[in-house]
C-alpha cells in the first residue's frame, strides 16, 4: 500500500505582505524630478504650481502622503473642485506612489 498523506498535519502560514514605510524626503525627489526638463518622469508646465505646492507641503510637514490631498492653482481644495476646468489638478496620497512603484 502506498504512503498515505495526512492532510490534518500540514499547516498553512498566511503570507502578509505589508507596504514599505512612506519615505518623505524620497517623495519629494520625485516630485522634484517632475520639474526637470531633463528627466524621464517631466510634468507639463501648468503642473509645476501644484507640484511646487504639494512639495511646500510635505517640507512643512502639512502632508504626510498618507491622506488624499487635492491641489489645484497651488493650493488645497476639495475634490469637486478638481473636476472644474481650466487649470490642472493634482491628488497626492500614498495609494498613487504604491501604484506607480508596482506597476
Amino acid at each position: 500500500m502506498e504512503d498515505e498523506i495526512d492532510y490534518s498535519k500540514i499547516e498553512f502560514t498566511p503570507v502578509v505582505q505589508l507596504p514599505e514605510p512612506f519615505d518623505v524626503k524620497k517623495r519629494i525627489q520625485e516630485l522634484r524630478s517632475y520639474l526637470d526638463p531633463k528627466s524621464p518622469d517631466y510634468q507639463p508646465e501648468d503642473q509645476h504650481i501644484n507640484i511646487k505646492a504639494v512639495i511646500k507641503l510635505y517640507e512643512e510637514g502639512e502632508i504626510d502622503g498618507i491622506q488624499e490631498v487635492f491641489i489645484k492653482d497651488g493650493k488645497i481644495v476639495p475634490e469637486e473642485e478638481t473636476f472644474k476646468g481650466p487649470s490642472p489638478s493634482f491628488i497626492e496620497e500614498i495609494c498613487y506612489q504604491l501604484a506607480e512603484k508596482h506597476a
